[in-house]
């Protein structure tokens, strides 16, 4: 697991923390924790649907730049020289 990994996956659970942990002087509904607790999911599930996606991609070859389609040629000419009359 890379470091990049490790801490996108730790900044979104410390972010899923915050937001599901109730207020201390707050009552929550059912219904409230039942939402967010579906927003959660839903968030978690799209972004493994879109992690899962580019490696697969990256895995298959499909690259969002295209190589150069053949050789690439370079041509030179020698500047002319004028001659004196």
């Amino acid at each position: 697991m890379t470091l990049r990994r490790l801490l996108t996956i730790l900044v979104l659970v410390v972010v899923l923390v915050t937001v599901v942990r109730p207020a201390r002087a707050e009552a929550l509904e059912p219904t409230v924790i039942i939402l967010i607790i579906s927003g959660a999911i839903v968030l978690v599930a799209v972004l493994a649907v879109l992690i899962i996606a580019n490696v697969s991609d990256y895995r298959r070859g499909t690259r969002t730049e295209e190589p150069p389609h053949g050789p690439v040629i370079v041509a030179w000419q020698a500047p002319a020289t004028a001659e004196s009359p």
